[in-house]
């Protein structure tokens, strides 16, 4: 490397620390002649006279440069690593600062303007923006996530999905090639056909991508929104064309997993009937409203009955409660049953 190339690197690294270009020139003209006055420093760093004691005085606020007393004032460097180094640090608290400050004002900002954009449907234009959208919606997953996807994206989406997993957010997975069981997910389910990517959190955010079947040769096109009405589109679509007709390979069910929060009530029967099949006893915690009043209810009792007709599209979960009462509970948009559910854990 050139003497003058390396000069223009350490002026960037310098302009890197919160030097100007004039600060990062003095300082190195100073370092290489240890003692100066203002005039030397101005005519070999060709800074302005009038400019060269507003620098100086910069650079000795910063801690880099200290000045004599007495005409002429001479200046010279602070030790480099001792001098960066309280710089370093100034600039970080500085930065943190600012963070903690801007954090929450712009997050109050946003929030206020969230309402505004929920119906929106944002366009992902490359793997690597599709890629980071999915593992942000899987991190924000507290209840449940839906996902559909190719064997060839598991490898970036593993580590997200164990740690999801170990959190107890109940994962749906259904790959669209056979692989070998995934057993970091509550159930893992093979559809041989090519398909859409889908991933759902908690029905209240998702991230959907086309042509996907083969990235080496197809640029996939990616989809990320918050609209209520297309995720309730596409949860059905998931539950009842893809997870239906999918071959269960795997399910934690009644082996490890024997607690588990649903926000889809077919999920949960499921969970129900495996766990009684193998003998166990099962309670579950209801919430959400009576279909007739609109009133809020919380429900705990036995699951005495399950329905679940694909033909029909019907699924319910009949509960009996402490009292005696036998209440039917329906899913998404239920009206035939006595409660609307918002989410049905079960607990064995």
């Amino acid at each position: 490397m050139s003497r003058k190339s390396n000069a223009e690197e350490l002026v960037l690294k310098l302009r890197n620390l919160g030097l100007t270009p004039y600060e990062a020139k003095a300082y190195l003209v100073l370092l290489r002649n240890k003692v100066m006055t203002s005039t030397q420093i101005s005519k070999e760093a060709h800074i302005p006279q009038p400019r060269v004691y507003d620098v100086l005085k910069s650079l000795e606020d910063k801690g880099l440069v200290i000045v004599s007393e007495g005409r002429p004032k001479l200046y010279r460097v602070e030790e480099p690593r001792k001098a960066l180094k309280k710089l370093a640090y100034r600039i970080i608290e500085k930065v943190k600062e600012n963070y903690l400050f801007l954090v929450d004002v712009l997050e109050e900002m946003y929030v206020s303007k969230a309402e505004e954009v929920r119906e929106e449907i944002w366009k992902l234009n490359s793997p690597n923006r599709i890629y980071d959208k999915i593992l942000d919606v899987i991190s924000n997953a507290q209840v449940e996530l839906l996902i559909s996807a190719y064997d060839h994206m598991l490898d970036k989406l593993k580590s997200k999905l164990k740690k999801l997993n170990r959190k107890g957010v109940s994962i749906c997975l259904i790959t669209y090639s056979y692989s070998e069981p995934q057993k970091y997910v509550d159930e893992h389910r093979v559809k041989k056909t090519i398909g859409t990517v889908i991933v759902i959190a908690d029905r209240s955010e998702m991230v959907f991508v086309t042509n996907w079947h083969e990235p080496l040769r197809v640029v996939p096109t990616g989809f990320y929104t918050k609209n209520i009405h297309l995720i309730r589109l596409f949860n059905e679509y998931f539950i009842h064309n893809l997870r239906d007709f999918a071959e269960p390979i795997y399910t934690s069910w009644g082996k490890k997993v024997f607690t588990r929060k649903f926000l889809n009530l077919v999920r949960a029967i499921d969970m129900i009937n495996i766990l009684r099949r193998s003998g166990r006893k099962v309670t579950v915690k209801v919430s959400g409203r009576y279909v007739k009043t609109g009133e809020k209810v919380f429900l705990e009792g036995e699951p005495v009955r399950t329905v679940y007709n694909v033909a029909e599209g019907v699924a319910q979960i009949f509960v009996r409660t402490a009292d005696g009462r036998e209440v039917s509970v329906g899913g998404w948009q239920a009206y035939l049953e006595d409660v609307e559910a918002e989410y049905v854990e079960v607990i064995s």
